[in-house]
């Protein structure tokens, strides 16, 4: 790394963009409709979805098809202003059409014929917001579908809400109802992507997509918003999201105009379940009329969801309109609707939501009003859980004015220092968690308590201070304040932080003790130590164990993801880890699932550049490597909450080493080497073997030392995979560097015995290969251990260029042909050729004319 900035690399782009058009299936299927069986299309979905350009597409389409040329479009907007003039929508386009004329067909039909541009005409009539219009213009239309051959392609938002003589023809099957959906997050993903030249990586799509609800007007407004204000950033890979995702100016004034216009009980109702948000329909119907609900949910302003229970609930129509609509509240109302809703209730006992909790409780402080101390509490923890960081300081900040209990104040400190350490304020967190360890360890607090101020306190020595004994220290000391029950829970915490600073003795008896990987399912008050378990076993080359462990208690963390956020994604980065020492190249975890998120789901995104970065080492594309590391050293650079940027500078250095690239490679081994491993350290010594490796590349003899040192402490610990590494480590340089290989092969395959795994296997062949002197054995072992990930003549950081003529023959060697042929082919002596090959041999340290084909 050279210090540039993303900025340097990737000039900025506007701050307006143009906005692409979302591609739909939709539009295909409408097209046949229209085209292949003539029939008429309503294209029926909320505001912003896209509903009248797909219509102008649909039509377009249609009309490109007609060779003749017969096709004319006609475009209609219908506007809820002119819905009681007569013929008002449509007499701009066909002429004036006295109402008396629609009863006379024959004189309605000549009405039309002396429209000059219908004559011979194939008429295609694209009426946008169809709901709105007028009736006499309603049963005009209808009439030119009936009667004269006419089709339509008609928007609306609410498909009962058109004139009856449109419904009518769905009814009769001449019509087709296609709704359009949101945009799901891959094609969010796809949309923003191709808006910016560049993805945005998942986590913000994410984010975005639950913000928006897949509303492609939305998405254009907070992304144009997001660039204006610099939230979006961009990296190697593309871009990041920093901040929340919030609704534009332009936003807020589209549903400024669009309130102003409602009759003031309507507009009760979107203001209390914008403030509500979500309310049950039950309590709702308490406050205002059913009618005035309905016309609500009609005119798309908000929306009534079913509950897993089947309980209904309201809520506006999309995030961003219930933040916009709450924005526009002004105080005194906001206070008056409070009060006329005091009937409403989030109470814990309630079965409320979650968010219908946290919205109860950030309602009342905005009006000046305290909520009781467990309400607050509650909505604090909640806001932790879905990430509303803001929303949580706010809340346990107001909990600490007031009258608190010990073990209340406990609370309330330790969820404004969660908060304050997933954001930018690690050191106010740290203050109110040092805080919250004096109060507990004062001893007037329950055994809760104190486990939470242990655990919130321990977490910052370990992850921000890289401190592991001081962690478990702490947890020591826990232990002798709570009783036998709060104690077993305090004991798996405390093998959880050694686990996590890749101390692994304990936690392998634990393992042995329990026995944990035998047990039908995962227990869930194991989570906290399943992933050090799976690095323990994976580690002492137990890699099958921990495999089976992984999975299992994957599937015990996806059905608890609320009460155990982290782990899911805990899980699959140490299942990612274990699959690149098994060599599972092909089934490489790289990323959690986005169709199984979930908006309690904590997870570092960044991981996800990790494990595209360790794939393509894997199959040795540099390049590819290079840009995933170094956008994961990017994004740790503005952001390192976890502790992870240690594990992808080594990586990178390791790509930049392979690929050739010396001055680039020192520069990321230096950044490796200071930065804090934190919580990489799971990975037991796998920087370490990293830094090995890429040391011993560049040529550097400082490599095969550190590799004995970190074999011994290995080997001390049973850690029998990094040894594996080690040992292969030696045998490739003593190959590479025409040394006698024999006795680092023997170890290099000792050690592979150790080691469960398809990777171990095939070292194990491979060494048995060598020794069988069998040529094709050889190859065809070299070319397995490449599928896994490992190829062990590998590494030259720098070869000694070739001449033409050098490259030429070893070109052909390397395709198999023998001396002869090469000298046939080129028209030169065998031995010139000789001596050719006998020069690239000794360029580039080769001692096989298998090497050559790897090679090149």
């Amino acid at each position: 790394m050279n210090g540039s900035t993303a900025a340097d690399r990737h000039p900025g782009v506007p701050a307006r963009i143009s906005w692409p058009i979302a591609q739909r299936r939709e539009e295909d299927r409408a097209v046949a409709v229209v085209a292949e069986h003539r029939c008429s299309v309503a294209l029926v979905g909320a505001p912003g979805l896209g509903k009248s350009t797909a219509a102008a597409r649909v039509t377009d389409r249609v009309a490109r098809r007609d060779t003749e040329c017969r096709t004319l479009v006609v475009p209609i907007t219908a506007v809820a202003t002119a819905a009681s003039m007569p013929f008002g929508a449509v007499s701009e386009r066909l002429g004036e059409l006295p109402e008396e004329l629609l009863a006379d067909e024959a004189g309605a039909e000549q009405r039309l014929r002396e429209a000059a541009d219908l004559a011979d005409r194939d008429l295609l009539l694209r009426v946008d917001d169809a709901d709105h219009l007028d009736a006499i213009s309603a049963r005009y239309v209808a009439w030119l579908v009936r009667n004269q051959g006419a089709r339509i392609v008609l928007t609306c938002r609410d498909f009962a809400a058109l004139a009856e003589p449109l419904r009518a023809l769905w009814q009769d099957d001449v019509l087709e109802r296609i709704d359009l959906d949101p945009l799901d997050v891959h094609d969010t993903a796809a949309l923003i992507g191709q808006a910016l030249g560049a993805p945005l990586e998942a986590a913000s799509v994410e984010r975005v997509h639950r913000a928006t609800a897949g509303n492609p007007l939305y998405l254009r407004e907070v992304v144009r918003a997001a660039l204006t204000s610099g939230a979006l950033e961009h990296t190697a890979s593309g871009w990041y999201w920093r901040g929340r995702i919030t609704a534009s100016n332009s936003l807020a004034d589209m549903y400024r105009t669009e309130l102003g216009a409602l009759p003031e009980d309507l507009r009760d109702v979107v203001d209390i379940v914008a403030l509500a948000d979500p309310i049950p329909l039950s309590r709702l119907l308490g406050l205002v009329s059913g009618g005035d609900v309905d016309r609500v949910v009609a005119l798309g302003l908000v929306r009534i969801d079913s509950l897993d229970e089947g309980a209904p609930a309201v809520r506006p129509s999309h995030p961003l309109v219930g933040e916009v609509v709450r924005s526009l509240v002004p105080v005194a109302r906001r206070t008056m609707l409070f009060a006329r809703a005091n009937a409403f209730r989030a109470d814990l006992d309630s079965g409320a939501l979650p968010a219908a909790r946290l919205r109860a409780a950030l309602w009342a402080l905005e009006c000046g009003v305290l909520p009781p101390v467990p309400q607050l509490l509650d909505a604090a923890h909640v806001a932790v859980r879905l990430q509303e960081l803001e929303s949580a300081v706010a809340l346990a900040t107001a909990a600490l004015r007031a009258e608190l209990s010990p073990t209340q104040r406990v609370a309330a400190l330790c969820l404004r220092s969660l908060a304050h350490g997933y954001s930018d304020g690690r050191e106010a967190g740290r203050a109110d968690a040092e805080a919250a360890w004096a109060i507990a360890g004062a001893g007037a607090v329950d055994d809760d308590a104190v486990i939470e101020a242990c655990e919130t306190l321990a977490n910052i020595r370990q992850f921000h201070d890289d401190d592991t004994l001081a962690a478990v220290a702490l947890t020591d000391v826990a232990i002798g304040f709570v009783g036998p029950d709060a104690a077993e829970r305090l004991r798996l915490l405390r093998l959880s932080h050694l686990g996590w600073g890749g101390r692994f003795a304990e936690i392998r008896a634990e393992i042995e003790r329990s026995g944990i990987v035998d047990a039908p399912t995962v227990p869930m008050s194991f989570l906290c130590l399943a992933p050090c378990a799976v690095m323990a076993l994976a580690t002492a080359g137990r890699l099958d164990d921990a495999m089976r462990l992984g999975t299992a208690a994957l599937t015990t963390a996806t059905a608890h993801i609320e009460e155990a956020p982290w782990s899911v994604g805990e899980l699959m980065s140490v299942l990612h880890q274990v699959q690149v020492w098994r060599g599972d190249m092909d089934g490489l975890i790289t990323q959690v699932s986005l169709n199984h998120s979930s908006p309690f789901l904590k997870y570092d995104f960044t991981l996800e550049l990790i494990g595209a970065g360790n794939l393509a080492i894997g199959q040795r594309r540099w390049d590819d490597a290079i840009t995933a590391f170094s956008a994961a050293c990017e994004r740790y650079a503005v952001a390192d909450h976890g502790g992870f940027g240690a594990y992808p500078w080594a990586r990178l250095a390791m790509a930049y080493a392979f690929s050739g690239r010396a001055e680039e490679a020192n520069a990321a081994l230096e950044h490796a080497r200071a930065t804090p491993p934190r919580a990489m350290r799971i990975t037991g010594e796998q920087i370490a073997t990293t830094i090995c490796w890429t040391e011993a590349v560049l040529g550097n003899p400082a490599g095969l030392r550190h590799a004995d040192e970190l074999m011994d402490r290995a080997a001390a610990s049973g850690a029998w995979m990094h040894v594996l590494y080690a040992q292969t480590l030696h045998y490739t340089m003593d190959m590479l560097n025409g040394r006698d290989s024999t006795a680092s092969l023997d170890r290099m395959r000792e050690a592979a015995t150790r080691v469960d795994g398809p990777l171990a296997s095939a070292i194990v062949e491979y060494a048995d290969a060598i020794r069988s002197r069998d040529r094709t054995r050889i190859a065809d072992a070299q070319a397995v251990l490449a599928t896994h990930g490992m190829a062990v003549t590998a590494g030259r950081a720098q070869r000694p260029p070739l001449t033409h003529r050098e490259y030429e023959v070893a070109v052909l060697a390397a395709q198999g042909l023998s001396n002869r042929r090469i000298a046939e082919q080129l028209g030169l002596s065998i031995r010139t050729i000789d001596a050719h090959l006998s020069r690239v041999f000794g360029k580039w340290d080769l001692h096989a004319r298998s090497e050559l084909a790897e090679l090149l």
